[in-house]
């Protein structure tokens, strides 16, 4: 009896194991279907069908978001806007796992950007005036640009009014405060110009 099960659980498993390689592009596609209509759910805007989603996303708030041909999403990436604030995506623009985009004013990624893990772009501050509790005295605002073939790299701040300029590199781990020029390699906290790119 014991060897009937054993054979029976083998054989069990060598169809499950045919049945999830043969279903498994099915699934894929599924899912990333899935992500699209409930991300499209939550939005003013319209999705593009070439959207892509590696997993589940956040999307906090107004929903105000307006996305270019070809974006792709990692897992856990946050979209939030407040009030009027927007978040415009160009084409071809890939914003990696665990990054977050918040925007109370207006943040703005040009075509073929790169966002790497774990990256925050926040366009507005809380005020910190003494005298009264942080969490009750707003925000204060300024719109980020960052514009087409930038790439951000992965665990970097970008800060209120700050614009990328075109081609530049923001490296890993930056706080960037301050705008920076096109083609240029940035560094640091906070995060200052190292060199142009070759």
């Amino acid at each position: 009896m014991k060897k009937i099960v054993l054979k029976l659980v083998k054989l069990l498993s060598l169809v499950l194991s045919v049945f999830f390689r043969i279903t498994a592009p099915f699934s894929k596609l599924f899912k990333r279907l899935w992500y699209l209509a409930k991300a499209q759910s939550q939005v003013k805007f319209s999705i593009p069908v070439s959207t892509q989603f590696d997993g589940a996303i956040q999307i906090i708030g107004t929903g105000r978001i307006t996305w270019g041909e070809h974006c792709r999403f990692g897992k856990g990436v946050v979209l939030e806007t407040q009030g009027d604030g927007l978040i415009e995506l160009g084409d071809h623009v890939r914003i990696n796992q665990g990054s977050v985009l918040v925007a109370h004013s207006k943040v703005t990624l040009g075509d073929d950007c790169l966002v790497g893990e774990y990256c925050s772009i926040r366009d507005a501050n809380h005020s910190i005036n003494a005298g009264e509790l942080i969490r009750t005295q707003g925000h204060s605002m300024g719109t980020i640009v960052i514009e087409d073939d930038c790439w951000i790299a992965r665990g970097s701040v970008v800060l209120k009014g700050v614009v990328l300029h075109e081609g530049c590199v923001v490296g890993a781990n930056s706080v960037v405060t301050k705008s920076v020029l096109s083609n240029t390699v940035a560094v640091g906290v906070p995060c200052k110009a190292v060199r142009l790119r070759e």
